[in-house]
Protein backbone atom coordinates (compact mmCIF):
# COMPACT_ATOMS: atom_id res chain seq x y z
CA UNK A 1 0.00 0.00 0.00
CA UNK A 2 2.65 2.25 0.83
CA UNK A 3 4.80 1.58 -2.36
CA UNK A 4 1.19 2.55 -4.04
CA UNK A 5 0.80 6.02 -2.32
CA UNK A 6 4.10 6.68 -3.07
CA UNK A 7 3.70 5.90 -7.06
CA UNK A 8 0.50 7.99 -6.92
CA UNK A 9 2.43 10.58 -5.09
CA UNK A 10 5.31 10.70 -7.66
CA UNK A 11 2.96 10.67 -10.92
CA UNK A 12 0.90 13.56 -9.32
CA UNK A 13 3.85 15.99 -8.54
CA UNK A 14 4.99 15.20 -11.81
CA UNK A 15 2.18 16.01 -13.25
CA UNK A 16 1.81 19.67 -11.30
CA UNK A 17 5.63 19.65 -12.60
CA UNK A 18 4.04 19.76 -16.64
CA UNK A 19 1.37 21.73 -15.58
CA UNK A 20 3.68 24.29 -14.34
CA UNK A 21 5.85 23.92 -17.01
CA UNK A 22 2.78 24.57 -19.42
CA UNK A 23 2.05 27.55 -17.43
CA UNK A 24 5.11 29.39 -18.01
CA UNK A 25 4.05 29.30 -21.95
CA UNK A 26 1.66 31.65 -22.27
CA UNK A 27 0.32 35.21 -23.36
CA UNK A 28 2.90 37.22 -21.59
CA UNK A 29 5.41 36.08 -23.91
CA UNK A 30 3.25 37.38 -27.38
CA UNK A 31 3.13 40.64 -25.39
CA UNK A 32 6.72 40.74 -24.79
CA UNK A 33 7.07 39.57 -28.53
CA UNK A 34 4.98 42.90 -29.21
CA UNK A 35 7.21 45.18 -27.71
CA UNK A 36 10.38 43.98 -28.62
CA UNK A 37 9.00 44.08 -32.26
CA UNK A 38 8.14 47.29 -32.21
CA UNK A 39 11.27 48.50 -30.88
CA UNK A 40 12.78 46.49 -33.73
CA UNK A 41 10.80 48.71 -36.62
CA UNK A 42 12.17 52.14 -35.16
CA UNK A 43 15.73 50.54 -34.89
CA UNK A 44 15.32 49.59 -38.76
CA UNK A 45 13.06 52.88 -39.25
CA UNK A 46 10.94 51.38 -41.29
CA UNK A 47 8.06 53.26 -42.75
CA UNK A 48 4.00 52.73 -42.27
CA UNK A 49 3.64 50.45 -45.42
CA UNK A 50 6.82 48.17 -44.19
CA UNK A 51 5.95 48.08 -40.79
CA UNK A 52 2.44 46.71 -41.36
CA UNK A 53 4.12 44.05 -43.63
CA UNK A 54 6.45 43.74 -40.47
CA UNK A 55 3.87 43.25 -38.03
CA UNK A 56 1.14 40.57 -40.05
CA UNK A 57 2.91 37.76 -41.11
CA UNK A 58 4.02 37.10 -37.58
CA UNK A 59 0.83 37.21 -35.93
CA UNK A 60 -0.83 35.24 -38.28
CA UNK A 61 1.89 32.72 -38.08
CA UNK A 62 1.18 32.70 -34.36
CA UNK A 63 -2.62 32.12 -34.54
CA UNK A 64 -2.54 29.49 -37.15
CA UNK A 65 -0.60 27.14 -34.67
CA UNK A 66 -3.00 27.80 -31.75
CA UNK A 67 -5.77 27.45 -34.44
CA UNK A 68 -4.11 24.06 -35.16
CA UNK A 69 -3.96 23.02 -31.54
CA UNK A 70 -7.63 23.08 -31.81
CA UNK A 71 -8.10 21.07 -35.12
CA UNK A 72 -8.35 24.15 -37.32
CA UNK A 73 -6.87 26.37 -39.78
CA UNK A 74 -7.03 30.12 -40.23
CA UNK A 75 -4.09 30.38 -43.51
CA UNK A 76 -6.77 28.08 -45.04
CA UNK A 77 -9.09 31.12 -44.74
CA UNK A 78 -6.49 33.39 -46.73
CA UNK A 79 -4.74 31.19 -48.75
CA UNK A 80 -6.71 28.63 -51.32
CA UNK A 81 -2.59 26.86 -51.51
CA UNK A 82 -2.44 26.11 -48.14
CA UNK A 83 -2.77 22.40 -47.33
CA UNK A 84 0.45 21.68 -44.96
CA UNK A 85 1.28 17.89 -44.81
CA UNK A 86 3.93 17.27 -41.79
CA UNK A 87 5.65 14.35 -42.48
CA UNK A 88 6.08 13.56 -38.86
CA UNK A 89 4.21 12.56 -35.81
CA UNK A 90 2.50 15.44 -34.43
CA UNK A 91 1.13 13.63 -31.07
CA UNK A 92 2.28 14.98 -27.36
CA UNK A 93 3.23 18.93 -29.43
CA UNK A 94 2.38 21.89 -26.86
CA UNK A 95 0.58 24.25 -29.23
CA UNK A 96 1.52 27.70 -27.51
CA UNK A 97 5.32 26.76 -27.42
CA UNK A 98 5.09 25.70 -31.23
CA UNK A 99 2.93 29.47 -31.67
CA UNK A 100 5.50 31.64 -29.90
CA UNK A 101 8.73 29.52 -31.65
CA UNK A 102 6.71 30.01 -35.12
CA UNK A 103 6.34 33.61 -34.43
CA UNK A 104 10.01 34.51 -33.65
CA UNK A 105 10.84 32.43 -36.90
CA UNK A 106 8.88 34.30 -38.97
CA UNK A 107 9.21 37.65 -37.25
CA UNK A 108 13.23 37.40 -38.14
CA UNK A 109 12.51 36.63 -41.45
CA UNK A 110 11.11 40.07 -41.54
CA UNK A 111 13.53 42.59 -40.43
CA UNK A 112 16.90 43.62 -40.58
CA UNK A 113 18.28 43.52 -37.16
CA UNK A 114 17.89 39.87 -36.51
CA UNK A 115 20.03 39.69 -33.89
CA UNK A 116 17.76 41.59 -32.10
CA UNK A 117 15.35 38.84 -32.91
CA UNK A 118 17.64 35.95 -32.09
CA UNK A 119 18.03 37.89 -28.34
CA UNK A 120 13.88 37.34 -28.30
CA UNK A 121 14.47 33.66 -29.24
CA UNK A 122 17.24 33.13 -26.40
CA UNK A 123 15.15 34.37 -24.00
CA UNK A 124 12.13 32.29 -24.92
CA UNK A 125 14.79 29.01 -25.17
CA UNK A 126 15.09 29.73 -21.87
CA UNK A 127 11.97 30.39 -20.32
CA UNK A 128 10.93 26.39 -22.34
CA UNK A 129 14.16 25.05 -20.60
CA UNK A 130 12.44 23.06 -18.39
CA UNK A 131 9.33 21.79 -20.44
CA UNK A 132 10.25 17.50 -21.09
CA UNK A 133 12.80 17.72 -23.96
CA UNK A 134 10.72 14.88 -26.09
CA UNK A 135 7.75 17.99 -26.16
CA UNK A 136 10.12 21.05 -26.49
CA UNK A 137 11.76 18.95 -29.71
CA UNK A 138 8.49 18.00 -31.43
CA UNK A 139 6.91 21.69 -30.89
CA UNK A 140 9.91 22.91 -32.04
CA UNK A 141 10.12 20.74 -35.18
CA UNK A 142 6.49 21.78 -35.93
CA UNK A 143 6.96 25.40 -35.29
CA UNK A 144 9.56 25.28 -37.78
CA UNK A 145 7.42 23.06 -40.25
CA UNK A 146 4.67 26.02 -39.77
CA UNK A 147 6.99 28.81 -40.05
CA UNK A 148 8.72 27.39 -43.36
CA UNK A 149 5.14 26.96 -45.16
CA UNK A 150 4.50 30.55 -44.04
CA UNK A 151 7.56 31.72 -45.49
CA UNK A 152 6.72 30.13 -48.61
CA UNK A 153 3.56 31.85 -48.96
CA UNK A 154 5.08 35.69 -47.71
CA UNK A 155 7.65 35.17 -51.02
CA UNK A 156 4.85 35.03 -53.02
CA UNK A 157 3.45 38.61 -52.26
CA UNK A 158 5.64 40.29 -54.73
CA UNK A 159 7.27 42.41 -52.44
CA UNK A 160 10.50 41.87 -54.62
CA UNK A 161 9.33 43.48 -57.19
CA UNK A 162 7.32 46.57 -55.10
CA UNK A 163 10.92 47.17 -53.88
CA UNK A 164 12.46 47.04 -57.25
CA UNK A 165 10.05 48.04 -59.84
CA UNK A 166 10.37 51.46 -61.09
CA UNK A 167 10.78 54.77 -58.88
CA UNK A 168 8.01 57.12 -59.08
CA UNK A 169 8.02 59.96 -61.84
CA UNK A 170 6.73 63.28 -60.65
CA UNK A 171 3.94 64.18 -63.02
CA UNK A 172 3.87 67.83 -64.32
CA UNK A 173 1.32 69.72 -63.01
CA UNK A 174 -0.41 72.40 -60.50
CA UNK A 175 -2.49 69.83 -58.71
CA UNK A 176 -0.20 66.85 -58.04
CA UNK A 177 1.98 65.67 -55.30
CA UNK A 178 5.79 66.96 -55.16
CA UNK A 179 8.51 66.80 -53.08
CA UNK A 180 8.07 68.47 -49.77
CA UNK A 181 10.73 70.14 -47.20
CA UNK A 182 12.23 69.70 -45.04
CA UNK A 183 14.31 67.07 -46.29
CA UNK A 184 12.73 66.82 -50.01
CA UNK A 185 12.48 62.75 -49.67
CA UNK A 186 11.83 61.06 -52.75
CA UNK A 187 7.80 59.15 -53.05
CA UNK A 188 7.46 56.61 -50.43
CA UNK A 189 6.37 53.31 -51.61
CA UNK A 190 5.15 54.19 -54.97
CA UNK A 191 4.46 50.83 -56.11
CA UNK A 192 2.76 49.42 -52.60
CA UNK A 193 -0.54 49.02 -54.56
CA UNK A 194 1.24 46.00 -56.61
CA UNK A 195 1.56 44.12 -53.30
CA UNK A 196 -0.92 41.01 -52.43
CA UNK A 197 -3.51 42.19 -50.44
CA UNK A 198 -5.08 39.23 -47.95
CA UNK A 199 -8.59 39.61 -47.23
CA UNK A 200 -9.94 42.67 -49.95
CA UNK A 201 -11.54 41.47 -52.63
CA UNK A 202 -10.28 43.88 -55.32
CA UNK A 203 -7.20 46.59 -54.74
CA UNK A 204 -10.26 49.33 -56.04
CA UNK A 205 -12.54 47.83 -53.30
CA UNK A 206 -12.99 51.09 -51.22
CA UNK A 207 -12.05 53.39 -53.53
CA UNK A 208 -13.17 56.84 -51.77
CA UNK A 209 -15.10 59.26 -53.99
CA UNK A 210 -12.82 61.58 -56.02
CA UNK A 211 -11.46 64.86 -54.27
CA UNK A 212 -12.72 68.38 -54.68
CA UNK A 213 -11.46 69.46 -57.95
CA UNK A 214 -8.30 71.50 -57.57
CA UNK A 215 -8.04 75.28 -58.12
CA UNK A 216 -6.05 78.06 -57.47
CA UNK A 217 -9.25 80.78 -57.07
CA UNK A 218 -9.61 82.03 -53.63
CA UNK A 219 -13.06 81.53 -53.75
CA UNK A 220 -13.14 77.68 -55.34
CA UNK A 221 -13.81 75.27 -52.70
CA UNK A 222 -10.05 73.40 -53.04
CA UNK A 223 -8.80 77.20 -52.11
CA UNK A 224 -11.28 77.26 -49.09
CA UNK A 225 -10.18 73.46 -47.63
CA UNK A 226 -6.67 74.53 -48.03
CA UNK A 227 -7.17 77.95 -46.24
CA UNK A 228 -8.93 75.84 -43.42
CA UNK A 229 -5.40 74.26 -42.61
CA UNK A 230 -3.77 77.26 -42.96
CA UNK A 231 -5.37 78.98 -40.65
CA UNK A 232 -6.21 76.76 -38.25
CA UNK A 233 -2.06 76.28 -37.83
CA UNK A 234 -1.84 79.92 -37.43
CA UNK A 235 -4.21 79.56 -34.38
CA UNK A 236 -1.35 77.87 -32.65
CA UNK A 237 -3.50 76.49 -30.10
CA UNK A 238 -2.12 74.30 -27.66
CA UNK A 239 -4.33 71.58 -27.64
CA UNK A 240 -4.24 71.51 -31.23
CA UNK A 241 -0.53 71.33 -31.15
CA UNK A 242 -0.92 68.87 -28.83
CA UNK A 243 -3.21 66.37 -30.63
CA UNK A 244 -0.82 66.78 -33.67
CA UNK A 245 2.23 65.95 -31.58
CA UNK A 246 0.42 62.79 -29.87
CA UNK A 247 -0.60 61.33 -33.16
CA UNK A 248 2.45 62.46 -35.16
CA UNK A 249 4.08 58.45 -35.18
CA UNK A 250 6.97 59.70 -37.22
CA UNK A 251 9.40 57.22 -37.73
CA UNK A 252 12.03 59.24 -38.93
CA UNK A 253 11.71 62.48 -37.50
CA UNK A 254 14.17 65.27 -39.19
CA UNK A 255 16.07 68.17 -37.38
CA UNK A 256 18.37 70.95 -38.69
CA UNK A 257 20.14 72.75 -36.13
CA UNK A 258 22.88 75.13 -37.97
CA UNK A 259 24.86 72.85 -40.11
CA UNK A 260 24.25 69.66 -37.80
CA UNK A 261 21.41 67.41 -38.87
CA UNK A 262 19.84 65.05 -36.91
CA UNK A 263 16.77 62.23 -36.82
CA UNK A 264 14.66 60.79 -33.77
CA UNK A 265 12.91 57.59 -34.35
CA UNK A 266 9.64 57.10 -32.78
CA UNK A 267 7.11 54.65 -33.20
CA UNK A 268 4.58 54.69 -36.74
CA UNK A 269 1.23 55.00 -37.26
CA UNK A 270 0.67 50.68 -37.08
CA UNK A 271 2.93 50.11 -34.41
CA UNK A 272 0.64 52.75 -32.62
CA UNK A 273 -2.49 51.21 -33.31
CA UNK A 274 -0.61 47.23 -32.31
CA UNK A 275 0.41 48.65 -28.94
CA UNK A 276 -3.09 49.79 -27.82
CA UNK A 277 -3.94 45.89 -29.31
CA UNK A 278 -1.63 44.75 -26.69
CA UNK A 279 -2.76 47.24 -23.88
CA UNK A 280 -6.71 45.72 -24.87
CA UNK A 281 -5.25 42.07 -24.96
CA UNK A 282 -3.84 42.67 -21.32
CA UNK A 283 -6.36 44.69 -19.72
CA UNK A 284 -8.49 42.05 -20.81
CA UNK A 285 -6.88 39.10 -19.68
CA UNK A 286 -6.80 37.47 -22.93
CA UNK A 287 -4.90 34.01 -23.14
CA UNK A 288 -2.55 33.05 -26.10
CA UNK A 289 -4.81 31.98 -28.25
CA UNK A 290 -7.30 34.77 -27.52
CA UNK A 291 -4.64 37.46 -27.73
CA UNK A 292 -3.45 36.13 -31.07
CA UNK A 293 -6.77 36.04 -32.35
CA UNK A 294 -7.01 39.80 -32.31
CA UNK A 295 -3.73 40.53 -32.74
CA UNK A 296 -3.57 38.86 -36.20
CA UNK A 297 -7.04 40.44 -37.11
CA UNK A 298 -6.22 44.00 -36.43
CA UNK A 299 -2.78 43.40 -38.19
CA UNK A 300 -4.50 42.36 -41.15
CA UNK A 301 -6.81 45.43 -41.04
CA UNK A 302 -3.85 47.60 -41.02
CA UNK A 303 -2.25 45.70 -43.45
CA UNK A 304 -4.66 45.59 -46.33
CA UNK A 305 -5.73 49.47 -45.06
CA UNK A 306 -2.55 50.58 -46.16
CA UNK A 307 -2.32 48.28 -49.37
CA UNK A 308 -5.69 50.40 -50.10
CA UNK A 309 -4.88 53.82 -49.14
CA UNK A 310 -1.44 53.34 -51.20
CA UNK A 311 -3.17 52.79 -54.47
CA UNK A 312 -5.43 56.24 -53.77
CA UNK A 313 -3.07 58.75 -52.95
CA UNK A 314 -0.49 57.33 -56.47
CA UNK A 315 -3.54 57.17 -58.10
CA UNK A 316 -4.82 60.58 -57.09
CA UNK A 317 -1.81 61.88 -56.66
CA UNK A 318 -3.13 64.85 -54.49
CA UNK A 319 -1.07 67.90 -53.92
CA UNK A 320 0.27 68.81 -50.21
CA UNK A 321 -1.44 71.43 -48.10
CA UNK A 322 2.69 72.70 -47.54
CA UNK A 323 2.40 72.75 -51.49
CA UNK A 324 -0.25 74.13 -52.37
CA UNK A 325 -0.04 77.05 -49.49
CA UNK A 326 3.40 77.88 -50.25
CA UNK A 327 2.30 78.53 -53.92
CA UNK A 328 -1.02 80.47 -53.16
CA UNK A 329 -1.03 81.43 -49.86
CA UNK A 330 1.98 82.18 -47.64
CA UNK A 331 5.38 81.28 -49.24
CA UNK A 332 6.77 81.11 -46.04
CA UNK A 333 4.48 79.22 -43.73
CA UNK A 334 5.46 75.60 -42.64
CA UNK A 335 3.27 72.94 -41.08
CA UNK A 336 3.46 72.42 -37.43
CA UNK A 337 4.13 68.83 -37.85
CA UNK A 338 6.62 67.97 -40.97
CA UNK A 339 4.84 66.51 -43.91
CA UNK A 340 5.60 62.40 -44.88
CA UNK A 341 7.09 62.10 -48.42
CA UNK A 342 3.95 60.62 -50.54
CA UNK A 343 0.46 62.36 -51.83
CA UNK A 344 -2.16 63.78 -49.79
CA UNK A 345 -5.03 61.73 -50.75
CA UNK A 346 -6.43 59.69 -48.49
CA UNK A 347 -5.07 60.42 -45.51
CA UNK A 348 -2.96 56.86 -44.21
CA UNK A 349 -2.98 57.46 -40.31
CA UNK A 350 -6.92 57.84 -40.85
CA UNK A 351 -7.18 54.70 -43.16
CA UNK A 352 -4.95 52.75 -40.02
CA UNK A 353 -7.00 54.09 -37.19
CA UNK A 354 -10.40 53.49 -38.23
CA UNK A 355 -9.76 49.80 -39.86
CA UNK A 356 -7.90 48.99 -36.35
CA UNK A 357 -10.71 50.99 -34.40
CA UNK A 358 -13.32 48.74 -35.96
CA UNK A 359 -11.58 45.51 -35.46
CA UNK A 360 -11.06 46.51 -31.54
CA UNK A 361 -14.68 47.47 -31.35
CA UNK A 362 -16.01 44.15 -32.58
CA UNK A 363 -13.99 42.25 -30.20
CA UNK A 364 -14.01 44.77 -27.55
CA UNK A 365 -16.69 46.88 -27.46
CA UNK A 366 -16.78 50.59 -28.25
CA UNK A 367 -15.50 51.16 -24.64
CA UNK A 368 -12.75 53.69 -22.75
CA UNK A 369 -9.44 52.93 -22.53
CA UNK A 370 -5.94 54.31 -21.44
CA UNK A 371 -3.11 54.86 -23.95
CA UNK A 372 0.43 54.74 -22.75
CA UNK A 373 2.06 54.22 -26.35
CA UNK A 374 4.37 57.05 -26.17
CA UNK A 375 5.15 57.69 -22.37
CA UNK A 376 8.30 56.85 -23.16
CA UNK A 377 8.56 60.13 -25.58
CA UNK A 378 7.78 62.30 -22.35
CA UNK A 379 3.94 62.26 -23.20
CA UNK A 380 1.80 61.41 -20.61
CA UNK A 381 -0.88 58.37 -20.83
CA UNK A 382 -3.85 59.32 -21.78
CA UNK A 383 -7.66 58.41 -21.44
CA UNK A 384 -10.11 58.17 -24.52
CA UNK A 385 -13.90 57.98 -23.77
CA UNK A 386 -14.11 55.40 -26.75
CA UNK A 387 -11.90 53.40 -29.50
CA UNK A 388 -13.95 55.72 -31.96
CA UNK A 389 -12.97 58.57 -30.08
CA UNK A 390 -9.32 57.80 -30.48
CA UNK A 391 -9.34 57.10 -33.79
CA UNK A 392 -11.49 59.55 -34.70
CA UNK A 393 -9.17 62.11 -32.69
CA UNK A 394 -6.05 60.12 -34.33
CA UNK A 395 -6.95 60.94 -37.60
CA UNK A 396 -8.33 64.81 -37.25
CA UNK A 397 -4.37 65.37 -35.64
CA UNK A 398 -3.16 65.30 -39.21
CA UNK A 399 -5.43 68.68 -39.58
CA UNK A 400 -3.84 70.26 -36.72
CA UNK A 401 -0.61 69.31 -37.93
CA UNK A 402 -1.37 71.19 -41.10
CA UNK A 403 -1.15 68.13 -43.12
CA UNK A 404 -3.89 67.08 -44.71
CA UNK A 405 -6.78 68.60 -45.95
CA UNK A 406 -10.01 67.59 -44.14
CA UNK A 407 -11.55 65.82 -47.05
CA UNK A 408 -8.30 63.54 -46.98
CA UNK A 409 -8.60 62.70 -42.85
CA UNK A 410 -12.43 62.11 -43.44
CA UNK A 411 -12.55 59.91 -46.73
CA UNK A 412 -9.93 57.97 -45.20
CA UNK A 413 -11.62 57.31 -41.50
CA UNK A 414 -14.55 56.47 -43.87
CA UNK A 415 -12.09 54.27 -45.90
CA UNK A 416 -10.52 52.30 -43.29
CA UNK A 417 -13.61 51.75 -41.15
CA UNK A 418 -14.73 50.01 -44.44
CA UNK A 419 -11.88 47.91 -44.00
CA UNK A 420 -12.20 46.94 -40.88
CA UNK A 421 -15.88 45.95 -40.94
CA UNK A 422 -14.62 44.23 -44.27
CA UNK A 423 -11.84 41.72 -42.57
CA UNK A 424 -14.17 41.08 -39.80
CA UNK A 425 -16.97 40.21 -42.02
CA UNK A 426 -15.62 38.36 -44.29
CA UNK A 427 -13.50 36.29 -41.54
CA UNK A 428 -16.79 35.63 -39.84
CA UNK A 429 -18.40 34.59 -43.42
CA UNK A 430 -15.78 31.97 -44.15
CA UNK A 431 -15.41 30.74 -40.54
CA UNK A 432 -19.29 30.14 -40.58
CA UNK A 433 -19.11 28.62 -44.10
CA UNK A 434 -16.19 26.23 -43.39
CA UNK A 435 -18.55 24.65 -40.36
CA UNK A 436 -21.02 24.07 -42.20
CA UNK A 437 -19.05 22.27 -44.57
CA UNK A 438 -17.94 20.06 -41.51
CA UNK A 439 -21.06 19.84 -40.19
CA UNK A 440 -22.66 18.42 -43.43
CA UNK A 441 -19.92 15.71 -44.16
Amino acid sequence: MNKLLFIILITALGACTHKEQSATIDETFIHYCTDKLLDITMEDIYSPPVASRVFVYPYITCYEVMENGSGRSFMKYISKEWNPKPDFDTSGISYPLAALKSFCIVAKGMVFSEYLMDSVSARFDLKIKNVPIEIRQKSEQYAEFIAKQVKAWISKDNYAFVKSAAQYTIPISDSTWTITPPNYDKALEPNWKSLRYILLDSINQFFPPAPPTFNKDKNSLFYKYAKAVYDTNNLKNKEFQLLAKYWDDNPNEYFTTGHNTYFTHRINPPGHWLNITKEFCKKNNLNLHESSKIYAHVCLGIFDGIISCWNVKYTCQLIRPITYINRYIDPKWTPFIQTPPFPEYTSGHSVISGAASEILIHFFGDKPFEDSTIVRWGFDVRSFNSISNAAQEASRSRFYGGIHYEFGINEGLIQGRNIGRHVINKLDLLLKNNSNNENSK
